[in-house]
């Protein structure tokens, strides 16, 4: 259903998208804030103000309203093949930043460093895995272009990522210019005559 529509689900009155927006942002909110153990239909009906029955209605369980969520954050999309190689390193550190920072947040983030959800962590690595392979193909074909020197797709992805975590670690938020330094210190490295 697009954004935006309401439709009919059986019986009953049509679906507001406003309601179905306020259920995933105070999801997210609540994951964001607290981890996935805080993400349950009573907490998100009591903060939320939606029903529980009309949570209940849109998602069969709190698994398949936290899918939602995760499929929101996690975009498998690629960066464009024309974009110069600092630009699409610099596109990946903006996904690293919309999937830790602005997206699962500090409650998420300390979920999957502790270990204390591996159902919650098995379901944003599947998301994240789908992410890595349309980005290694990206590098693949910067590599077959010779833009790229022979590198392995996920080691980079990973140490994006886990600039992205250090920052946040090291600083408790992202500095100003940081993604540009990062991009300038790995674009020279990895790219053919060191031009990023």
């Amino acid at each position: 259903m697009p954004e935006g529509s309401a439709s009919r689900s059986g019986r009953g009155r049509p679906r507001s998208p406003e309601t179905d927006r306020a259920i995933r942002d105070t999801a997210l909110a609540l994951l964001r804030e607290a981890g996935p153990g805080a993400v349950n239909v009573d907490a998100v009906a009591a903060r939320s103000g939606v029903a529980r029955t009309t949570i209940y209605r849109r998602y069969a369980s709190r698994d398949e309203l936290m899918a939602t969520v995760l499929d929101e954050l996690v975009d498998p999309g690629v960066p464009a093949p024309e974009l110069p190689v600092a630009e699409k390193l610099r596109w990946v550190l903006d996904q690293a930043v919309a999937v830790l920072e602005r997206g699962i947040g500090r409650g998420g983030l300390a979920a999957v460093l502790t270990g204390s959800d591996p159902a919650f962590t098995d379901s944003l690595r599947r998301r994240l895995s789908d992410q890595l392979r349309a980005l290694t193909q990206a590098v693949l074909a910067d590599v077959e272009a010779g833009r790229v020197h022979d590198v392995d797709p996920a080691t980079l992805v990973g140490l994006l990522f886990g600039a992205c975590l250090a920052e946040l670690l090291l600083h408790g938020e992202l500095r100003s210019g940081w993604a540009d330094r990062t991009v300038a210190l790995l674009a020279p490295a990895i790219t053919a005559g060191g031009q990023g």
